[in-house]
């Protein structure tokens, strides 16, 4: 009974570290399908789609900081909008907008690739 109980408990330790994608830390932004904008005001956004598609949740880096913001798409007008509640992105072809939730302070528009 006990070798099950390790086997099972092994297998949920494996299952759990491979959810989290390869390169999620803070050295992640060098490299592993992360794009690297900046805003006219300045400021350096750094997303990717997670899973390395086009899909429905975007993790986004403001500049140098460590937080990573996991953004779920929401309906939005032209082109897409994702949104943790705290930050909001919009991306429109190859530009982008981020503000601000809560206070709908710009950190900036006209984002692109750099």
């Amino acid at each position: 009974m006990k070798r099950y109980l390790a086997a099972l408990a092994l297998g949920a330790l494996l299952a759990g570290c491979s959810s989290h994608p390869a390169g999620s830390g803070a050295g992640a932004a060098k490299g592993g399908g992360w794009n690297h904008w900046t805003c006219d005001s300045g400021a350096v956004v750094i997303w990717r789609y997670v899973e390395g598609t086009r899909s429905s949740v975007v993790d986004l880096r403001l500049g140098e900081d460590d937080v990573v913001h996991h953004l779920e798409e929401e309906p939005g007008g032209s082109g897409a909008f994702y949104s943790d509640g705290l930050v909001g992105f919009s991306v429109t072809g190859d530009q982008g907008l981020i503000y601000w939730v809560e206070s709908n302070d710009l950190i900036g528009r006209g984002c692109h690739a750099r």
